[in-house]
């Protein structure tokens, strides 16, 4: 008994596809066999087999094509075994910056269908036809879903096989899985895999992958520095402060530097073109310590006059509070998607300096049970302290 389905995606009457191809799934299988999938758009089509186990497997593939056409799948196997599928989707690969029609493609199978960034959905997606009416659609097994803390989708995992579908194992993690999907880490994040990348390019990956942590948003201001001079922020503070460390004054090259954000990042100051040069030994002094805290009169004043933040606020201890708003009127998604560690970092910081504003209780009038969860995440992982 042979088995086939066939799926046809195309564009909307006003968009217009790119070149690049894509579908991709997670199937199982009730006993393990051979899946054939046919990917074609025009006279261009690409074969791929896969082998299935009764485990989610990860399959897809993409193709190069000209043509705009509407894009098909056709599905295959052999005997009279159902597939469990979730997220099935085909239509255009939706590239990273920087990032070529030549990457994806010799990138192989190995982070597929993660890297095409395709609106996988719990089921079929929606504008997927089957070219059958004799299929039966039934529930079937049971997926554990993780949020890409980069990209944000639901993706899936598999507890029992750590590092086997959408996000690579990470041990030391409450999920025991990265933060960022497979695609993410790869093509977003992992310096590795540019090795002629800049100490520029690699420090503002560094930035935007802890910023974002706590903002939950894209940090801009790299950017918009970037775009004014042409030169990343690491090489402007570095020429700024004469390849010096600011604190002990001993010449630093710029991948020593280490750039300090001057007004804290744990009160919520973002990075910008008021950072400190400092070497690591002095970074590591100062941590998360206010200017006024760490440096002496004479030093506020230089310091000032060079990072261009006027010395009022520079001897400030202040939360920003554009960023704090920002948190409040949004905090079930911040409890919901920060680590508790990181709620309770920011609710302590903010009620240091705001003794009024307590974030705790704030999340605990609106939500009581995300409010008890929380607490109950961060006593099973020994995080919580007195808030």
């Amino acid at each position: 008994m042979n088995n086939r389905l066939t799926f046809t995606a195309g564009p909307a009457a006003d968009t217009a596809w790119g070149t690049l191809a894509a579908f991709g799934a997670y199937i199982a299988a009730e006993t393990p066999l051979e899946l054939t999938a046919l990917l074609s758009r025009g006279n261009v089509s690409t074969i791929g087999v896969f082998n299935l186990s009764t485990d989610f497997t990860r399959v897809g593939f993409a193709l190069s094509a000209d043509e705009q056409g509407p894009i098909s799948l056709e599905l295959s196997w052999a005997g009279g075994d159902a597939l469990d599928v979730w997220g099935l989707d085909i239509g255009p690969a939706a590239i990273p910056d920087g990032i070529t029609h030549e990457d994806i493609l010799e990138a192989g199978r190995s982070i597929v269908p993660e890297t095409y960034y395709l609106d996988h959905a719990i089921a079929l997606n929606a504008d997927l036809a089957p070219s059958t009416t004799s299929v039966v659609a039934e529930d079937g097994g049971w997926l554990h879903l993780k949020k890409c803390s980069y990209c944000g989708r639901l993706l899936p995992i598999n507890m029992n096989k750590l590092g086997s579908l959408a996000f690579h194992k990470h041990n030391a993690k409450r999920t025991h899985h990265q933060n960022e999907c497979r695609s993410c880490k790869k093509w977003r994040i992992n310096d590795n895999f540019n090795p002629s990348r800049t100490v520029d390019q690699l420090h503002e990956s560094s930035v935007i992958t802890r910023e974002r942590k706590i903002f939950l948003q894209e940090s801009s201001i790299l950017q918009e520095i970037k775009k004014r001079t042409g030169e990343g922020l690491k090489s402007q503070v570095w020429e700024r402060f004469d390849r010096r460390c600011f604190n002990c004054k001993k010449g630093i090259s710029l991948n020593q530097v280490q750039l300090d954000h001057t007004r804290p990042l744990a009160y919520l100051w973002p990075i910008d073109e008021h950072a400190t040069c400092l070497c690591a030994e002095c970074n590591n002094n100062k941590t998360d310590r206010f200017p006024v805290d760490f440096y002496s009169e004479s030093q506020l004043r230089e310091l000032s006059r060079i990072c261009g933040l006027p010395y009022g606020e520079l001897v400030q201890k202040c939360v920003n509070m554009e960023q704090l708003e920002r948190i409040a009127n949004d905090i079930i998604r911040y409890a919901t998607t920060w680590e508790p560690r990181t709620f309770f970092s920011v609710a302590r910081k903010v009620q240091e300096i705001h003794p009024e504003i307590r974030l705790g209780e704030q999340l605990q009038r609106l939500s009581p049970e995300i409010y008890e969860d929380l607490l109950a995440r961060a006593a099973a992982v020994r995080l919580l302290e007195d808030e």
